[in-house]
């Protein structure tokens, strides 16, 4: 399902864009055009047209100051460090000194989300992306390091399963500030967090993943040979438990059998992986409730909730 916006958007208009261009490129171009993109739920993305070998490009943007380094830095290290496909940066201000707003410049990919190429994707398509999907994240999860967190943090010597309890405790927190969780909700998703070190022992290396793989995070071309796969937007850069990225892409029904089969040639799933991933999934859900407070969200919790009761309570 769509979600809506957490922040109110951006309402950018040309002069102001040609300013932004300008503090970029240091020479005035004219502005063509902005189309405003689908899928920012937390900040405002427009696609921008103007004078330029470089056109279009898509500005990011945010009210106020303090976005844009984190971004850039986390896409500059993918492309540094790996081979995974996501844009190239081009140019963050973070001041909000001439216009009031922060913002990133990056290269915009061919094509438009997965979830936009829906409309058109035939059976094959689907079947190519999903096997590109699953070529692209099995090559990412080769990176690896000796502790998990940020790639530009040192990283904890936890083991995972105590360092995802904290994250879900923190994200509980958020969720129940809302209101909107039954109270025995609330009671068996404390108890069942209890749980996490025990279940999560699954032994991996620290690895790299994106962090937030879903529909409108993957780029698709239509070209002449079909469906295929241009990039990924907002990777978090960060290193977890491979089965994190892997549940992921289940909860939304972004992959299916295909993605698995291709996967698993380089990187077996271990042995109850299926049980698992429920608990990953409560994660997800708890921050939706906490951005998007929508009832969908609500009911997806409570209901998974009284499964893993079932299981481990």
């Amino acid at each position: 399902m769509a979600d809506k916006p957490v922040n109110p958007p951006v309402e950018l208009t040309r002069s102001e864009a040609e300013i932004i261009l300008q503090q970029w490129l240091g020479q005035a171009v004219r502005c063509r055009g902005l189309r405003p993109l689908t899928g920012g739920c937390v900040n405002t993305v427009i696609e921008v047209h103007f004078d330029h070998p470089l056109s279009p490009v898509v500005f990011k943007m945010a009210h106020g100051p303090g976005f844009g380094e984190g971004e850039h830095a986390i896409l500059d290290f993918y492309r540094k460090n790996t081979r995974f496909p996501v844009p190239e940066p081009y140019f963050y201000d973070t001041s909000a000194s001439e216009l009031p707003y922060s913002y990133l410049i990056m290269q915009r990919l061919p094509g438009e989300n997965m979830g936009s190429a829906s409309r058109w994707m035939n059976s094959s398509d689907r079947l190519q992306v999903e096997r590109q999907i699953a070529e692209a994240v099995a090559e990412l999860h080769t990176y690896t390091r000796e502790r998990f967190g940020g790639f530009r943090e040192q990283g904890s010597d936890l083991p995972w399963g105590e360092q995802f309890q904290r994250s879900v405790l923190r994200e509980y927190r958020r969720a129940e500030a809302t209101g909107l969780l039954s109270s025995e909700t609330q009671r068996k998703v404390l108890r069942l967090i209890e749980q996490i070190p025990r279940v999560l022992e699954a032994p991996a290396k620290p690895t790299l993943v994106h962090g937030d793989i879903w529909a409108t995070n993957i780029m698709i071309d239509h070209t002449q040979q079909g469906a295929m796969l241009s990039g990924f937007l907002d990777a978090r850069g960060f290193y977890a438990h491979p089965e994190f990225e892997l549940a992921y892409l289940e909860i939304w029904h972004t992959v299916g059998p295909i993605f698995f089969e291709v996967y698993t040639q380089t990187h077996p799933l271990m042995e109850r992986y299926e049980v698992r991933r429920l608990f990953y999934w409560l994660n997800t859900l708890l921050i939706h409730v906490h951005y998007f407070k929508e009832q969908y969200y609500v009911s997806a919790t409570e209901n998974l909730t009284k499964q893993l009761a079932k299981m481990f309570l």
